[in-house]
């Protein structure tokens, strides 16, 4: 099965998604800030990344401008964004073509999975 950074900063959302994708056969990595995220993608290409926007050190997109600069990633690398603002999708996906969907919070897990799923299949 595949790899999934889940990307994450509330420790109870975190868990959450983790024991869903491992529940489904997901090998999972966690970053609850994204210094941890970069130090992950770094060291390891997972298959997909889910990603929260709001972090406590860097944001969601600072990530995903510091990830255009790691060589090993293609573009194409695919991303779920979760956010609980609201986001001008049009811009958010053509300035950061790896972002496959943007997930507004609450969002029901099944959602996600889905979500997931469909982002794997393209890969």
């Amino acid at each position: 099965m595949s790899t999934i950074l889940v990307v994450e900063d509330e420790p109870n959302v975190r868990k959450l998604v983790i024991v869903n994708f491992i529940e489904r056969g997901y090998q999972v990595l966690e970053a609850e800030n994204g210094r941890q995220a970069i130090d992950h993608l770094r060291r390891q290409k997972p298959a997909l990344m889910i990603l929260d926007i709001k972090l406590p050190d860097l944001s969601g997109w600072d990530v995903l401008d510091q990830l255009t600069r790691v060589p090993a990633f293609p573009a194409d690398f695919p991303v779920l964004v979760m956010t609980a603002s609201p986001v001008d999708q049009k811009v958010v996906l053509k300035q950061y073509p790896c972002v496959v969907e943007i997930l507004i919070k609450p969002f029901s897990t099944d959602r996600l999975i889905t979500a997931a799923q469909q982002a794997l299949l393209k890969t």
